[in-house]
């Protein structure tokens, strides 16, 4: 069927502004045209319905039953248009997605989100976890997981070291009497499922791993529980240096040494090479990548920016000599 031709755009539009202005002047001035034009236009828009659309009341001019239900249609109509105007820019725009490593997502990317959401309104992220070293998550546009760095493929990046250190609580070493080396030596040793990290970190030192069964009785999956549990005083846990600054700075842990494992280890970053150069994407990998200027570092007594104790080599050599 064929459908009935419409009347001017312009014509539509002045009559929304006198049902909206109330008079013909006040209407002229919202469009920016002359009086005579809008005249000219509702009598247009008559000659178009076969209607009075208006009558005049004084200085002032009022819509008919007959203008007034088109002028409401009209109305509605252009708002309408207006609305889908506004949310179509993001009515399809799909989320830029991150899927990050728990203790990157928990302590590194959460708390730097509000400042970027009010700096970057316009870009709409979705935030998941990694739950495995090896697994991708094909639909992430960025996705950061922890893995050697021999392992690590052409187009990926190291976002930030995986190197592990001793941390605990302060109210665990306040009850080996403030003395970290105490502390290192007899407090309970929080371990992952594998109890590796330990192992590793007392033969990398020249130690023999000769705690016995101290710690045991907590074995947690992943550096994000572990870390949790050294904050809860659970006992001494081998913390990922780039996810303890805040913990370390406001006090919530104290580095019990400098001396760290897993050097060959890093949170690695991988791009969706089908959307990498997107702008949107751009921006964030920009903002993600401003985020490892300082979250791995944590200003010392000494002034540097690394994370250390003091007298670390003394503790390590205490213990040698104990043992």
């Amino acid at each position: 069927m064929k459908q009935k031709p419409l009347p001017s755009l312009n014509a539509l539009k002045t009559l929304e502004a006198v049902r909206e202005a109330g008079s013909i002047s006040l209407a002229a001035e919202r469009l920016s045209v002359s009086h005579s034009a809008v005249s000219q236009q509702l009598k247009q828009l008559q000659d178009w319905t076969g209607r009075a659309l208006v009558v005049r009341k004084g200085r002032s001019v009022m819509l008919t039953s007959a203008g007034e239900s088109l002028a409401s249609v009209v109305n509605a109509s252009f708002d309408a248009i207006r609305h889908e105007l506004d949310v179509l820019p993001t009515r399809f725009k799909q989320p830029i997605s991150i899927s990050a490593a728990p203790v990157i997502a928990e302590n590194i990317i959460l708390p730097a989100l509000p400042l970027f959401l009010t700096e970057q309104s316009d870009i709409v992220l979705h935030l998941s976890l990694v739950h495995s070293d090896h697994r991708r998550n094909p639909t992430a546009n960025i996705e950061i997981s922890f893995q050697r760095m021999d392992r690590m493929l052409t187009e990926e990046t190291v976002f930030l070291p995986g190197t592990a250190q001793p941390v605990a609580a302060p109210a665990l070493i306040k009850k080996y009497g403030n003395d970290l080396q105490r502390t290192l030596y007899e407090a309970p040793l929080i371990s992952d499922e594998d109890s590796r990290m330990w192992t590793a970190w007392f033969r990398e030192n020249s130690m023999p791993d000769g705690r016995g069964n101290i710690g045991t009785r907590l074995f947690f999956e992943g550096s994000l529980l572990m870390q949790r549990a050294a904050i809860e005083g659970l006992g001494v846990a081998l913390a990922r240096s780039a996810s303890i600054a805040d913990d370390i700075k406001q006090g919530r842990l104290v580095a019990l040494s400098s001396q760290m494992i897993d050097h060959n280890w890093a949170y690695i970053m991988h791009v969706n090479n089908k959307t990498q150069t997107e702008p949107e994407t751009v921006r964030v990998l920009q903002w993600l990548r401003s985020l490892t200027n300082v979250v791995a570092k944590t200003p010392s007594k000494d002034g540097q920016d690394r994370p250390i104790i003091a007298n670390e080599n003394d503790i390590v050599n205490k213990m040698k000599v104990r043992k």
